[in-house]
């Protein structure tokens, strides 16, 4: 099997998602749903941050690689900005925010491990930018990093439960 950027790129986000149900599987029978206050900051929930992660993995994952994208209403309800208050009308329930969570990182994985070296190489459909750096390459590389800075607010949200994480 030929080894490519996308499958190499795709491995690493399978990976930290990995890592990212660890900790999830930390907070089983936890309220998924409470913010802690440390020092006057409000952390988010893990609900936010699962639903937060579907709305990034869509849109920096796979429309800014071209895809796209899965078609889920209540996504920008989540996106980078969003109050964190929780909308009654179009809250989706934790069930369905945990399958668009599946759903959308097996697509994620399909499309990225299909892309060739010149497609991620282009610049990425959105127009995001990092710094000077458009590339779909660079999207893919921010879509792992960013799972894994929530993956964090995750572990310390499990540590702040008393749950023992490392």
């Amino acid at each position: 099997m030929e080894v490519t950027s996308g499958k190499v790129l795709a491995n690493m986000l399978d990976e930290q998602r990995n890592l990212t149900r660890y900790y999830l599987g930390k907070l089983k029978g936890e309220d998924m749903y409470r913010e802690f206050e440390v020092n006057g900051y409000k952390t988010n929930s893990p609900y936010w941050i699962l639903a937060h992660l579907c709305w990034a993995e869509n849109s920096v994952g796979l429309k800014s690689m071209g895809h796209s994208g899965v078609d889920i209403s209540w996504l920008d309800d989540f996106k980078i900005g969003s109050s964190k208050e929780l909308k009654s009308e179009n809250q989706p329930s934790l069930e369905e925010v945990l399958s668009a969570f599946k759903q959308i990182h097996a697509v994620t994985l399909e499309y990225l491990a299909g892309l060739s070296e010149s497609e991620l190489d282009e610049d990425n459909a959105t127009g995001i930018a990092f710094g000077e750096n458009k590339s779909k390459r660079f999207m893919a590389m921010h879509t792992v990093r960013h799972e894994g800075t929530h993956c964090g607010q995750l572990s310390l949200i499990a540590q702040m439960y008393g749950k023992k994480t490392v």
